[in-house]
């Protein structure tokens, strides 16, 4: 899903259950639930709208029985300036028949693992 994504391919949309809920941070300046495949193309396509490049790569990923952590990392160029941005981006991933059903994304890794965490509780 993420070389997919990375290289601007709509395959990367199959990893995703068609009712999937991605819940955007809490910082996010759109809506903060995106529902669907046509929602969560809609949420990546105001990501990439800001940035003319841009990569995420995963640093580690923690199991954690039905949800998975994802530590990731993103890096973009802004518009077509030389300026790029890089911060590290956490997501929780609750995943039913080898499918993604929902995402609670996080503007830390922090933010993250301590959701996780507290899912675990």
């Amino acid at each position: 899903m993420n070389a997919a994504f990375n290289r601007g391919e709509e395959g990367w949309v199959v990893f995703y259950d068609p009712a999937v809920e991605f819940r955007t941070p809490p910082e996010w300046p759109e809506d903060d639930v995106y529902t669907g495949h046509d929602g969560i193309r809609h949420a990546a396509g105001l990501w990439a709208e800001s940035f003319s490049e841009y990569e995420w790569t995963i640093d580690r990923l923690v199991d954690a029985s039905d949800h998975v952590v994802a530590l990731h990392r993103h890096r973009g160029r802004i518009g077509d300036s030389d300026a790029w941005v890089e911060r590290p981006l956490g997501a929780v991933y609750f995943l039913r028949a080898g499918k993604i059903v929902r995402v609670l994304s996080f503007f830390s890794w922090d933010e993250a693992l301590k959701a996780a965490a507290e899912l675990e509780e």
